[in-house]
């Protein structure tokens, strides 16, 4: 008898150590997966980095295949997914369907469009009925898009030497940087927030791009959309650099139309051509420089992406990071995080938003805020903070010209994934 009570003991600890276990390895997971949800991948490294022996070797990989994503290493994070999707039993159907979100990223970025079509049609035909209507009716414009692009060669660079081009400021006060291709040159805005590059159809034309109907619907900061067809420039030179088979939003032109104040944009410049340059430097005087030889920085990675969405860690908070906004603005999380301060201390205002699409006011308030930017105080007065979100908005705002101003050169690295300000 006593025997068996012993045996028994035993094993109902080894069960209860087992309980400990997996919900340890739970937790741990569940505060990674959350970080990951807020798009806050410096903090899911970090979480990553402390809790990484206590998750299993699955919770593992699908943590490491985020984020080599999001830290720009689409070839590695595509091969964790293949291994991931081929485990019997896998992982639960929501972090599968998030795999093949990340697998078709990982395919844009690396140009492979039919790969992206393929990747979106098993999505649909594995996970559709899982899917909620904005994510589908989402998915469903991007399979437009790689539909429409599938047989349109990967985008490459013929890199021959250093770059150092002066840049114009246009009517908005936005950097604009003149490109060539075989038939014109074109002034565009230089917009690291821009998710594809952008041209306006009356720019298209003269510079003869390889226009492809797609009829995308493109979302506007208002909340509305535009109709763009997609644009194929087979070269386009910066500089002594060559980028082949860019592809371009093309927009109607009254949709970068702005009469009020009598400016017209006719082209933004997006994220795939920019961090096909590897390393590019913006200067306080007005120079866009792409250096020879990469700049040397041993400091943590403070850049990430969500999508083609660059992001930027600042005071431990993450944001977006846009070259083509000219005042950062800061939303709804901000907000709560100082909520009481912010209530006591500023008055309510209407904030006007505008973009492609039209204009929109939201409620919100200005202040002043300080940001410490790599050991320096950096205070911005009457910036804008929205009270409410005007989308599904994780980060914390996204940081405009008005902050990079102060700093007499930026460099922007997407092999190491960093921002630097000097």
């Amino acid at each position: 008898m006593k025997h068996f009570l012993k045996t028994g003991l035993l094993v109902l600890l080894v069960n209860v150590s087992g309980l400990c276990r997996g919900q340890i390895e739970s937790s741990a997971f569940k505060s990674i997966y959350y970080a990951i949800g807020q798009k806050d991948f410096f903090k899911a490294r970090s979480l990553y980095d402390e809790y990484r022996q206590q998750l299993s070797a699955a919770h593992r990989q699908f943590t490491e295949a985020v984020l080599c994503n999001a830290f720009n290493q689409p070839q590695v994070s595509n091969q964790k997914i293949g291994s991931l999707l081929k485990i019997k039993p896998g992982l639960p159907d929501s972090l599968q369907l998030r795999l093949y979100r990340i697998r078709e990223d990982n395919h844009i970025k690396l140009h492979q469009y039919k790969e992206a079509k393929r990747t979106l049609q098993a999505l649909f035909a594995q996970y559709g009925t899982i899917l909620k209507e904005a994510e589908k009716s989402d998915l469903e414009n991007n399979l437009k898009i790689w539909k429409a692009l599938e047989n349109v060669p990967a985008q490459r660079v013929r890199m021959r030497n250093g770059s150092r081009i002066k840049m114009e400021k246009d009517k908005a006060g936005l950097n604009n940087l003149n490109v060539t291709t075989e038939n014109d040159t074109l002034s565009c805005i230089f917009d690291t927030g821009a998710n594809l590059s952008t041209i306006i159809r009356s720019a298209a034309q003269r510079l003869k791009l390889d226009v492809i109907p797609a009829g995308i619907e493109v979302g506007a900061l208002t909340g509305n959309t535009v109709k763009a067809d997609l644009g194929v420039c087979k070269e386009l030179r910066i500089g002594g650099n060559i980028i082949e088979n860019v592809i371009f939003l093309v927009l109607p032109d009254e949709a970068l139309a702005f009469p009020q104040i009598g400016y017209q944009i006719n082209g933004i410049l997006g994220f795939p051509v920019i961090e096909a340059l590897r390393e590019v430097q913006l200067t306080q005087d007005g120079y866009f420089i792409v250096p020879e030889k990469e700049t040397d920085m041993h400091a943590m990675s403070n850049m990430a992406i969500d999508g083609l969405s660059p992001l930027i860690q600042i005071d431990g908070r993450h944001f977006t990071f846009d070259t083509g906004a000219d005042h950062t603005i800061l939303y709804r999380p901000f907000f709560l995080e100082h909520q009481q301060q912010i209530i006591r201390t500023w008055q309510p205002v209407k904030i006007g938003l505008g973009g492609a699409g039209g204009k929109k006011e939201y409620e919100g308030y200005k202040i002043t805020h300080t940001f410490r930017v790599l050991e320096k105080d950096v205070r911005l007065d009457s910036v804008s903070l929205l009270k409410e979100s005007i989308g599904k908005e994780t980060v914390y705002g996204n940081i405009g010209q008005d902050l990079i101003r102060r700093f007499k050169k930026m460099t922007l690295n997407f092999d190491r994934m960093f921002i630097k300000f000097d």
